[in-house]
């Protein structure tokens, strides 16, 4: 049994990371009459369903530790996290309400395996070891074990950039996108191998599996006078997910205006450029509204990924069929 190591643990795929400035929670979006709601949601995938509020100081893009700690202060009207840990953490503050993202995670070849068989003898970096991604992975190859674990999805990119961790070869890597776009476009060696949402789904007959999910303030769902703001918010955030299923055309053009290239990379965790090409077959595995999972259908994940889900933590806005 070869040793196995981890750098940290937190999460998810969908993330990429760093941090913004903390606004207050009490007024909204252009979408929503007026009144604004504040958001937390990490730099990656997630974000680009906020593109319309890019320049809204009511949108944080935080790190992971960030968005964790969103739901013990419970000051934010709505967070975007991994959707199994966001329920493990909501406590009595927060309720799921929409899933955002459902499969965006690959095994990325370095090109140094030879036989190009993915195995336990094969040394293999990812990401946020215990979550999503890493019991995604495990559920599809059972006895396979990750070598190294980064901190989070972000990791991943110098190790497929240069194909070594620590100066030592890597055969393949776990990774989501936005990542895998520019590693791929950097170092030619580098192969999407698996796409792990797909082995998942045709393993255990599912769509895919539950990554990021939006959650919504118990007090501000409760709030009666708020009804009307939150569904048009969730509206236009259905409408932006649609959009993004069906290539981004309005997220590339809300985010081509936001600024420079370095400008959207820094706010976002991508530019306009990347999410274009990764959106033309949904890379980043956007999921409308009507496909989100019922009560009965997250049965199948509750043992899996020790998924906590119950009526109770369903929104009385999420969308029941």
């Amino acid at each position: 049994m070869k040793a196995k190591r981890c750098l940290s643990l937190f999460l998810l795929p969908l993330f990429l990371l760093s941090g913004c400035q903390e606004t207050n929670s009490s007024t909204s979006g252009n979408v929503s009459g007026g009144q604004k709601f504040s958001i937390i949601c990490p730099k990656g995938a997630p974000a680009a369903a906020f593109a319309r509020y890019g320049k809204d100081d009511f949108l944080e893009l935080a790190s992971a530790q960030q968005v964790r700690s969103a739901f013990t202060t419970a000051e934010k009207d709505f967070i975007v996290f991994d959707s199994v840990n966001g329920l493990k953490l909501s406590g009595g503050n927060y309720r799921l309400v929409r899933m955002v993202t459902f499969g965006n995670l690959y095994v990325v070849s370095t090109g140094h395996d030879e036989d190009s068989i993915l195995e336990d003898e094969d040394t293999i970096f990812s990401y946020g070891e215990g979550l999503v991604p890493d019991l995604a992975f495990k559920a599809v190859h059972e006895g396979v074990t990750p070598d190294h674990y980064g901190s989070d999805v972000s990791a991943t990119s110098a190790v497929m950039t240069s194909g070594l961790f620590e100066g030592k070869e890597i055969d393949y890597v776990i990774s989501s996108y936005p990542p895998i776009f520019p590693a791929m476009k950097v170092n030619p060696s580098l192969t999407v191998h698996e796409n792990v949402a797909v082995a998942f789904g045709e393993k255990y007959h599912t769509d895919g599996f539950p990554q990021a999910g939006l959650f919504i303030r118990n007090t501000l769902e409760e709030d009666a006078q708020s009804a009307e703001a939150i569904s048009a918010f969730l509206e236009a955030f259905d409408q932006d997910v649609d959009d993004l299923i069906k290539g981004g055309e309005n997220a590339v053009s809300t985010l081509e205006a936001y600024g420079s290239i370095e400008e959207q990379a820094d706010r976002f965790g991508f530019n306009a450029d990347v999410l274009s090409a990764i959106q033309k077959d949904n890379g980043l595995a956007f999921l409308e509204s009507e496909k989100n999972p019922s009560l009965e259908e997250f049965g199948i994940f509750q043992d899996m990924f020790d998924y906590p889900v119950s009526e109770k933590h369903l929104s009385s806005f999420y969308p029941k069929g």
